[in-house]
């Protein structure tokens, strides 16, 4: 019956300025632009804006994988993204980061 997520959506205050942070400073291209939806494929998934007026920063649990999670840290700093440091696990290494409105996302390089 459930098979697949098919999106995930992030619910903003701001859609100009999440979709800026989004495209220019962590480097996802938009397929969609509209005024109250904005999609971003992934693999397997598409990340979505969504505006919500009441939308209040959270660890949302989203997590993307990455190929060199030292080089995306490294990238993510450069373009003045708030990145923690590196920290290793049993499955892989992780760091995690803040968006414009302070929602906190996790970047992941499997092991």
């Amino acid at each position: 019956m459930f098979d697949e997520i098919t999106h995930a959506i992030l619910y903003v205050r701001d859609m100009e300025a999440s979709l800026s942070f989004w495209r220019d400073k962590v480097g996802l291209k938009p397929s969609f632009v509209g005024e109250k939806w904005v999609e971003f494929p992934m693999k397997n998934v598409i990340f979505a804006l969504h505006p919500a007026e009441d939308a209040a920063p959270k660890d949302t649990g989203i997590t993307f994988r990455v190929d060199d999670i030292h080089e995306a840290v490294r990238q993510l700093r450069e373009r003045g993204v708030e990145v923690t440091e590196v920290w290793d696990i049993e499955i892989g290494l992780h760091a995690k980061f803040r968006d414009n409105e302070g929602n906190v996302f996790e970047l992941f390089e499997p092991k």
